[in-house]
């Protein structure tokens, strides 16, 4: 690669992080449906052709902010090990999960409140329904036990761990990240508890 291509690369980047940056500001501000590309391309010190280099208009700015959001989450919850027992194995996807999505609490709430968007929660219970149906798959119940169907038991199991983060992350209530933590692992211990020989 040329020194003239990473200077282009570190430009583009620059200048969509600039973008991305007056989005983030303007959503804090007023409701995705009132913000406009003349405001966001104001607020980034930009000129409306350079905002339609990068994106087709809001929506796809929208769908970037979301997708880096994912992008960093699934990377973070990659360095679980897999060859751990279930309970240990996502016993560590929920911390680094659950710290990922806290580190980046006020962009999320921000996107989930003002932008009116449940795509981020979605995007996670569908990644997280897949892994626990393809874990589950790979594991052997207790003798007696794992009558019930692993793609019911991980839409019941995502299902709450999503409610329970997405409250907390919105919500704020009195409990620290360390309580959250504590709780998911008894509540994963319980409910996975059949697929641990």
């Amino acid at each position: 690669m040329t020194k003239s291509t990473n200077k282009t690369d570190l430009r583009i980047q620059r200048t969509q992080k600039a973008i991305v940056d007056a989005f983030y500001e303007l959503l804090d501000e007023k409701a995705f449906s009132a913000i406009t590309v003349i405001d966001i391309c104001d607020r980034a010190l930009i000129n409306r052709g350079t905002f339609y280099t990068h994106f087709e208009d809001k929506y796809q700015l929208l769908d970037k902010c979301i997708s880096d959001i994912m992008y960093g989450l699934h990377e973070q919850v990659k360095k679980a090990h897999g060859e751990n027992d279930l309970i240990t194995y996502y016993n560590e996807v929920m911390s680094l999960g659950i710290n990922f999505l806290a580190g980046h609490r006020r962009r999320i709430k921000t996107i989930i409140v003002k932008a009116d968007s449940a795509l981020v929660f979605d995007k996670v219970h569908e990644i997280l329904t897949h892994n626990i149906i393809n874990r589950l798959s790979k594991a052997r119940p207790k003798e007696g036990k794992g009558k019930l169907p692993a793609d019911i038991l991980a839409e019941f199991f995502a299902g709450g761990i999503i409610s329970l983060i997405k409250w907390w992350l919105l919500e704020e209530p009195n409990y620290t990240l360390d309580d959250i933590q504590k709780q998911l692992s008894i509540l994963a211990e319980t409910t996975l508890s059949e697929y641990c020989a």
